[in-house]
């Protein structure tokens, strides 16, 4: 289960949350979805009491992610039960349960202030801001893995919430706190994320700067969120 860190609640206590929460996550959104469109469609379920949609942290703009609360609990679990991995606004959501919106979260956690998961991608979705920005690079003689090329040095979380990509719960967002070098050989991440992955970024070599020898927490998403 995923574990969301910036909701400031401890491991132990978020899934308790989960157990009563009116609130669901919802993922994979367009970046045009409006707020009255999520809220037409969510409405179906139950009475809605407040939508948040995830913006970029920089240009305050949608990045394609939302917290939705409900007046009950029920309310929420039929949106997940219901909605989970349908097709909305030409996109298949992913809706999920989440410990309930906090100040903060509502932000793309990427380094374009966007998600990682739009950060990391190398296509071109006209649904999510056109080509993604590449910052993960596969390595020619290794195949099987891939380096971080951005400006911040990442580690991942443990558990994680689908990985390096959502806030949301799943795959969401990598929480990534210190810069490193950003040369294509300095880190290599696998290239399978997934709840419950466990990895650290090791340096090749002996690389100088800010970061060396420590270790930054991260994490997706899931492409929670």
């Amino acid at each position: 289960q995923y574990v969301d860190k910036k909701s400031g609640l401890s491991k132990a206590k978020y899934l308790q949350a989960l157990k009563v929460t009116r609130t669901v996550y919802v993922g994979n959104l367009s970046f045009y979805t409006t707020e009255d469109q999520i809220h037409e469609l969510f409405s179906k379920c139950g009475t809605i009491k407040q939508v948040v949609m995830g913006l970029n942290r920089f240009k305050k703009v949608p990045c394609g992610f939302c917290f939705i609360e409900f007046v009950t609990h029920e309310q929420a679990g039929q949106a997940v039960n219901l909605l989970n991995q349908t097709t909305f606004d030409d996109r298949v959501i992913r809706v999920d349960w989440d410990a309930g919106y906090s100040e903060g979260r509502e932000y793309g956690r990427g380094e374009s202030g966007d998600q990682w998961r739009d950060d990391f991608r190398s296509d071109n979705d006209a649904g999510r801001g056109g080509w993604g920005r590449s910052l993960l690079r596969k390595l020619e003689d290794q195949p099987n893995r891939q380096v971080f090329v951005g400006k911040k040095r990442i580690t991942r979380e443990t558990p994680g919430k689908g990985g390096l990509g959502n806030p949301g719960p799943v795959g969401a967002d990598i929480d990534a706190t210190a810069a490193a070098a950003a040369a294509p050989n300095a880190f290599a991440l696998p290239m399978t994320f997934g709840a419950g992955a466990s990895y650290m970024m090791q340096p090749r070599g002996n690389p100088k700067g800010k970061g060396k020898g420590g270790e930054e927490r991260a994490r997706s998403r899931s492409p929670r969120r």
